[in-house]
């Protein structure tokens, strides 16, 4: 599934990288400069800087500013995806629809991940001198629980844009898709993380790199969606008792991988995209 993802995301982005990178630069013109002071008042000397200036900074960049964009993004990709067409006007519309419940999540996520790393530290610096097996356990279980919220994060904005639902439902069904597929999420961050190598590169930053992220996460998502819809499609099957073909005309969203255009494209179609 991840190797389909990846390949979505590639034909997407060649396909409609012109929209994709202006979306790209007005989020990044939104969040470098709160980044930047954000960065710098965190790694000041001076303790009530980084309290009183780094730390609403960061919450600003990160739990409000770009999750509003990464819906905006995601939205645009949804439409890219489900009629291979759209225009910038998605942004906007994906920013407008799912703004305040994108910022509910930013900024629980964000709360979350700070209690988190602070409880990897704390326990085990703390309690690893007088109750070490406590400590480290404690320290150990919060390590873990960090990086299966990080996980749920990559999905949980797609599940947002998608299912169109509530801040709890769509926090579930991102815990849950974790949940029941780990080796497809864990390999869905590994890709995330080689991308982020780019940010050494600032004009691939400014350019790409957030859309480019946001498009995986999303392709990632639908991928899943498929899988379940097919998994539906064969339940229905077997309960009705009629074939496969019947229950996918009564089955929604059930899309044959086989008809995608961005899922059956080749080297020849990047070289010479106009003989497709």
């Amino acid at each position: 599934m991840l190797g389909r993802a990846l390949r979505m995301t590639f034909w997407v982005l060649y396909d409609h990288l012109g929209k994709l990178v202006l979306a790209n630069l007005l989020c990044s013109m939104v969040l470098v400069f709160p980044g930047w002071m954000a960065l710098n008042a965190l790694l000041s000397e001076d303790a009530a800087i980084r309290l009183l200036m780094g730390l609403p900074l960061m919450i600003v960049t990160l739990g409000v500013l770009a999750p509003v964009g990464a819906a905006g993004i995601a939205y645009m990709a949804k439409v890219l995806i489900e009629t291979r067409d759209g225009s910038l006007a998605d942004f906007w519309t994906g920013i407008r629809r799912f703004w305040g419940r994108a910022i509910c999540i930013g900024l629980l996520f964000t709360l979350i991940t700070c209690s988190l790393a602070t409880s990897v530290w704390f326990y085990a610096h703390t309690l690893g001198q007088s109750l070490s097996w406590l400590g480290y356990g404690v320290s150990g279980l919060a390590a873990w629980c960090l990086i299966f919220e990080l996980l749920v994060s990559l999905l949980v904005i797609p599940a947002l844009v998608q299912k169109n639902g509530r801040l709890i439902e769509t926090v579930k069904l991102a815990s849950l898709l974790v949940l029941d597929n780990p080796l497809f999420a864990a390999g869905l961050a590994g890709q995330i993380l080689a991308l982020s190598a780019l940010l050494i590169i600032p004009p691939v930053f400014f350019l790409l790199y957030g859309a480019m992220v946001v498009v995986l996460a999303s392709s990632a998502y639908e991928m899943l969606a498929r899988k379940y819809a097919a998994i539906e499609m064969q339940h229905t099957a077997e309960v009705q008792g009629v074939t496969a073909t019947t229950a996918r005309a009564k089955t929604a969203a059930v899309v044959d991988d086989a008809q995608d255009d961005y899922l059956n494209r080749g080297f020849r179609d990047f070289l010479f995209p106009w003989k497709g």
